[in-house]
């Protein structure tokens, strides 16, 4: 039976009724309604990421009729992973998405076992050995990761920049190498000296993808000095973030213990003491003070987000620090796998993939996944998986196809204005590198 999505409720099923996922209402005997549940391992949907953008997906699909009912849960374990994706499967849902790289292996058995079902893998890290009904969505960032070195790179004030990226990130340790290459052309260019945290070094700096592993990393990262930290992952960004709003309230918090201080001493000094201490805070709110806004911004580390623009996503104060962004249209990769998927903006035909990673070119850096280059793109085939007609089976989003977009946010840090137009420029010089190199 083919299942279109945006066009299924009422297409007639041979004598059974489903139920939607996530609930036990019965459908009368005839109808087939489409739905579909999402889970997320490790980061969960407020993770100002992938995992946030595939929940507006689904809830966007719903709202326009594509598909009738959604489920969503958020997973820690692998084993929670399967028991959730058991369930969607056993409650009927058309399509069981699966956000992250922390699931792969409960995923490839669940599909294994439930042939008829389609399931979609958002940033799995790897398609390698899935089911033919498993549909995968990634994000080639190698481009990306050096443009990230060579902003961090433009941001430091300390002369030292981190990255790190997670266990099961898709080319991994292909983005560290990216990142370190960006680094040394930003400090090649302004014949400065940058230093990256282990750079050169993939163990130390491939995380194991939880929050507390992106705190740890965080903490020693600024132990080394550096002040512009770059966490590729899915939970263990979340941590970063949170070290960070851990360190605004610290600092609040003795911000306000100082005002007390001086509270108390203008009043044993007197009202001028008072009026000159006001004059002078005056100033400093004025514009006066060459630092540009609080001294305690300034403290803070520097963030380049990966899954949405983080200085719009994340909360405050740690939006603030964000000066750059890495953001995957989740969408657009919807769309190039799932005919019928509700969106508009660039066509995304470009990102279709072989439906193997590397299929039709060389392989990847030892140890990491195949090569996904300009050959493995081909033209969308329509077929049934799982009972839904899909577009392609394997989607790869990156700069040139629109799937990937960097974007500069400079935030309250007035030093590094006009980071966008450099970062634009730098593309620019990479892609006329790459035309020479092709005519060659």
């Amino acid at each position: 039976m083919r299942l279109r999505l945006g066009a299924t409720a009422g297409l007639l099923a041979m004598g059974f009724g489903v139920s939607g996922c996530g609930g036990a209402v019965d459908e009368p005997t005839g109808i087939v309604r489409t739905s579909a549940c999402a889970v997320s391992a490790p980061a969960g949907f407020a993770d100002a990421g992938m995992g946030a953008a595939v929940l507006d997906e689904v809830r966007t699909a719903a709202n326009e009729g594509v598909v009738d009912t959604t489920s969503s849960q958020r997973v820690s374990t692998a084993a929670q992973t399967q028991a959730a994706l058991e369930r969607f499967a056993a409650d009927g849902c058309t399509l069981s998405v699966l956000v992250g790289p922390g699931g792969a292996g409960a995923l490839s058995q669940v599909a294994a076992d439930n042939p008829d079902r389609a399931f979609l893998a958002v940033g799995p890290g790897t398609d390698a050995g899935q089911p033919d009904n498993v549909l995968t969505v990634d994000f080639d960032l190698r481009e990306s990761a050096y443009l990230a070195g060579y902003a961090a790179a433009s941001a430091t004030r300390t002369g030292t920049v981190a990255v790190s990226t997670a266990k099961g990130q898709f080319q991994g340790a292909e983005l560290l190498a990216a990142f370190d290459e960006g680094v040394d052309a930003r400090a090649d260019e302004a014949d400065g000296d940058v230093t990256v945290v282990d750079e050169g070094a993939i163990e130390v700096r491939t995380l194991d993808d939880t929050t507390s592993a992106g705190v740890e990393w965080a903490e020693s990262a600024a132990a080394d000095g550096a002040d512009v930290l770059v966490p590729f992952g899915s939970a263990s960004p979340q941590g970063v973030a949170e070290h960070i709003d851990e360190l605004a309230e610290e600092a609040a918090e003795a911000d306000e213990s100082q005002d007390d201080e001086d509270d108390e001493a203008d009043a044993a000094a007197g009202d001028d003491a008072a009026d000159a201490d006001d004059q002078s805070t005056g100033d400093r709110e004025s514009g006066e003070d060459p630092v540009g806004t609080s001294a305690e911004d300034e403290d803070l580390p520097v963030l380049i987000w990966y899954g949405s623009d983080g200085s719009k996503t994340l909360p405050r104060p740690v939006r603030n620090q964000v000066v750059a962004s890495i953001i995957p249209d989740v969408g657009l990769g919807m769309r190039a796998v799932l005919t019928g998927w509700p969106g508009e903006g660039e066509e995304p035909e470009g990102l279709v993939r072989s439906a193997e990673p590397g299929a039709d070119s060389a392989a990847g850096t030892a140890g990491g996944p195949a090569d996904d280059s300009d050959e493995d793109v081909r033209e969308a085939v329509p077929e049934l998986v799982g009972g839904l007609e899909v577009r392609a089976r394997r989607a790869v989003g990156d700069l040139d196809n629109g799937g990937v977009a960097v974007v500069a946010s400079d935030g309250v840090l007035g030093s590094i204005t006009g980071l966008g137009r450099a970062l634009a420029d730098e593309r620019e010089r990479l892609d006329e590198e790459q035309d020479e190199a092709d005519e060659e």
